[in-house]
């Protein structure tokens, strides 16, 4: 999927796009859902499509409760991208 493919992915769910702004720092599902509002369903139904698509990581998969996501170098490079483009 090239990085068109993938901004589009991205910008075509205001969900998505929310929580991939976010991700700047390890963050929880959490404290996600709590600053944007969201419920926590649909924050984890972001957050799993974002890591198909390897934008994202989770920093500690072992956890069952407190885990953390951020943005994998991908991610990082195709966000700069977007935001050169006024895509974000």
């Amino acid at each position: 999927m090239g990085n068109l493919e993938l901004a589009g992915f991205i910008i075509r769910s205001t969900y998505r796009k929310k929580v991939f702004l976010l991700l700047d720092d390890p963050i929880r599902p959490s404290d996600i859902s709590k600053k944007l509002e969201i419920r926590l369903t649909h924050i984890t139904r972001e957050l799993r499509e974002l890591k198909k698509k390897k934008l994202i990581e989770c920093l500690n998969p072992a956890e069952r409760i407190g885990r953390l996501y951020q943005l994998t170098h991908k991610g990082k490079l195709l966000k700069t991208e977007m935001r050169k483009k006024n895509l974000l």
